[in-house]
């Protein structure tokens, strides 16, 4: 289908070569017709001045001009001589003059005001109409015009009897550039030309179309991983001509619509929690809630059975642990939807929420030119979000923390730790419903993610650390 499509796209290029070419040469012509008339007054005007006049009067010695046959002998070496000279120094004066045969060039010998002989074709009406009217102007130098076309007649003194002169004349036809280019060629003349201009365009087709062809087949190729759903990839194209301008608008355009899936998908995310959670609250908690009545009710009347006493109270902390974890899920689902307020707003919003009433101090160190950093990366932003809220929950829990610290410091790869001042724990020995696990699980999911987790009598520092992809990349 690519190749198909290439091909007439070739096709086409020649065809517009072919057809611009062609137009082109007829249009130059008329221009150049409408234009060179000045141009070549001048050539001729100039080459007339500077004809050797003794060597064409040396022409005629010995001729007795009242002899027809040597009056035609004499016209006629000094038409070739004229024109021998013209060809060497005036451009294409042999084609303007359509090689001497169409009366647009003629040398008349003159005496007593009469015409004697002249060179044949006859001349044209106009060059017919000036020599007659230079023969009584008496300038060695005279033009006639009409319109864009005119006639230029030169006298040349022969050492003759009766005053005889030569009158050199010649025509300039305004159309003959474009009668000689167009009109006036033959059958060979146009396959040439055709030949010529068609390997012009095929040549310049084929290169145009080869360097299109390998920037059209790597847009082809983004855009059927973005049919396949993978947004990430964006077009190479380097160019700043108008193709190249095309490609950055479709990649601008490719991360719109990745940015707005992933806005969609976080907002799906953010619904189905929220579902989640409502079904956890209304259900496993408010169940947990009343097997840990009835366990505590169970370990009251134990106390009279020694044997099953340890067994009750182990169960009832069991349950306890239970709605804790219960209420940490719930909690964490209840977060508020970073699609909807971002990752900055949305953990101020989730650790004010958390700490309300306790009496913890805490503040969130993150600079401001980067708290836009995540909004294209939902994923990240969730994850970190997690990770705080399972370590601020479990400071406020566990650790008897007067202040938590929450730092961001961006870079080559980034830190996000949550600090305490708490009495500190066993890493050894942590109880199981701490969730250290499910933390180390969440960084390790992130990009290059590793989490560090340090404890001691003085508090505890948790610092993730991870690499933030940038635009367009995975």
């Amino acid at each position: 289908m690519h190749a198909l499509r290439l091909r007439g796209l070739f096709v086409k290029l020649v065809l517009m070569f072919m057809i611009v070419g062609f137009g082109a040469l007829f249009l130059v012509s008329i221009l150049m017709s409408q234009f060179s008339s000045g141009r070549y007054e001048s050539s001729i005007r100039s080459f007339f001045n500077s004809l050797n006049q003794q060597q064409l009067a040396a022409l005629a010695s010995g001729t007795d001009p009242r002899d027809r046959e040597a009056c035609n002998v004499l016209a006629s070496k000094i038409f070739w001589a004229v024109v021998k000279d013209g060809v060497t120094r005036v451009s294409d004066f042999g084609v303007m003059f359509s090689y001497f045969h169409s009366g647009r060039m003629q040398v008349r010998i003159l005496g007593d005001d009469s015409v004697l002989c002249a060179t044949q074709p006859d001349a044209t009406p106009l060059l017919s109409k000036a020599m007659s009217e230079a023969a009584h102007a008496g300038q060695p130098n005279f033009i006639q015009r009409d319109n864009e076309d005119w006639a230029m007649i030169q006298q040349v003194s022969l050492p003759l009897a009766n005053n005889s002169q030569a009158l050199i004349g010649v025509q300039y036809w305004s159309q003959w550039e474009l009668y000689d280019e167009v009109i006036d060629v033959t059958v060979y003349d146009y396959i040439r030309t055709f030949i010529l201009i068609n390997s012009m365009g095929a040549s310049v087709a084929a290169l145009f179309v080869w360097r299109l062809f390998r920037r059209i087949k790597r847009a082809t190729t983004v855009a059927d991983q973005w049919a396949a759903g993978d947004l990430r990839a964006r077009i190479k194209d380097g160019s700043r001509d108008e193709f190249g301008r095309l490609m950055q608008r479709f990649n601008s355009m490719a991360d719109a619509i990745s940015k707005s899936f992933d806005t969609q998908k976080a907002l799906a995310i953010s619904v189905e929690r929220n579902r989640i959670a409502r079904d956890l609250h209304d259900t496993a908690k408010q169940r947990s809630f009343v097997l840990g009545l009835k366990l505590t009710e169970l370990e009251y009347e134990a106390q009279g059975h020694a044997p099953l006493l340890p067994t009750v109270e182990s169960a009832r902390r069991l349950a306890d642990h239970l709605q804790h974890d219960l209420e940490n899920v719930v909690s964490g689902f209840n977060l508020p939807a970073i699609a909807d307020y971002g990752l900055y707003e949305t953990l101020l919003r989730s650790v004010r929420d958390l700490l309300a009433g306790s009496g913890v101090q805490w503040s969130i160190n993150w600079p401001e030119n980067a708290r836009s950093a995540f909004d294209g990366v939902p994923e990240i932003a969730q994850e970190l979000l997690m990770i705080t809220h399972e370590a601020v929950a479990n400071a406020l829990r566990h650790a008897q923390c007067r202040a938590i610290r929450i730092d961001c410091r961006p870079g080559a790869r980034w830190h996000w730790s949550i600090t305490d001042d708490g009495q500190g724990f066993d890493l050894g020995k942590a109880p199981f419903g701490m969730g250290l696990s499910n933390m180390r699980w969440r960084a390790n999911t992130l990009p290059g993610g590793t989490i560090t987790i340090q404890s001691e009598s003085t508090g505890t520092s948790i610092d993730v650390s991870f690499k933030l992809p940038v635009a367009g990349q995975s």
